[in-house]
């Protein structure tokens, strides 16, 4: 069955989440800090279930406002049988790796994790960075993870939480981080960091946002 993508605009000022009792193969409007991880888990399905049944790949963006449909049971078995979506690709909806991302949500960065993406100013000054880090000190600048760059709200509180428990390293409560504005890496290694204190000022990049955390540079703009 086709389903038709319903256009949605929608404030970014407050956090919604889904009910676990959520009605099945209903519309969702992906609201700021879901993703597709977050909207399966409060309808009590697999992120795979939910990706192949909109037609997307489990590591998809989704942008605030774009139509996620959440199948039934039976549905999404269904679907993940046959391969086939049981509605259509959201518009706006992008793979995690990058390709066909639009421009004005965020901007690309390169990374041993595949293309991960921070805020596009944020990331063009990035990008000369890191050109300019391999010609002149031999430097291959990148995040130290997959959630070292850009972070969405659910992704930023599961860190706080392995923070807070006391298995993960220090992490801002969720909405107050920089990760979640797109102007934040974490680097892999202390010789970037001494690289970024070189020539990071010329690329807005030059901030330490929390005091004792060498691997963490801002973006400030330039």
């Amino acid at each position: 069955m086709l389903r038709r993508v319903i256009p949605f605009v929608c404030s970014i000022g407050a956090v919604l989440l889904l009910s676990a009792t959520a009605s099945a193969d209903a519309p969702h409007i992906v609201q700021p800090g879901e993703d597709l991880w977050s909207i399966a888990f409060a309808n009590n399905l697999t992120t795979r279930t939910v990706a192949v049944y909109n037609g997307v790949p489990e590591d998809a963006y989704l942008p605030v406002g774009a139509t996620i449909y959440v199948p039934t049971v039976a549905e999404g078995a269904a679907a993940l049988a046959s391969g086939t979506p049981g509605a259509e690709r959201p518009a706006g909806v992008t793979a995690g790796g990058g390709e066909g991302a639009d421009a004005a949500e965020l901007g690309d960065i390169p990374s041993p994790y595949g293309v991960l993406h921070l805020a596009p100013a944020a990331a063009d000054a990035w990008n000369a960075m890191h050109a300019e880090a391999l010609r002149t000190y031999g430097i291959d600048l990148y995040p130290g993870g997959p959630l070292s760059a850009y972070r969405t709200y659910a992704q930023q509180d599961a860190l706080y939480q392995e923070f807070l428990e006391g298995r993960g390293a220090p992490a801002n409560p969720p909405g107050t981080s920089s990760h979640e504005e797109g102007t934040a890496v974490d680097l892999a290694s202390r010789p970037m960091r001494r690289v970024v204190d070189e020539i990071g000022a010329n690329y807005g990049w030059s901030k330490v946002h929390a005091p004792g955390e060498w691997w963490h540079v801002d973006y400030v703009g330039q």
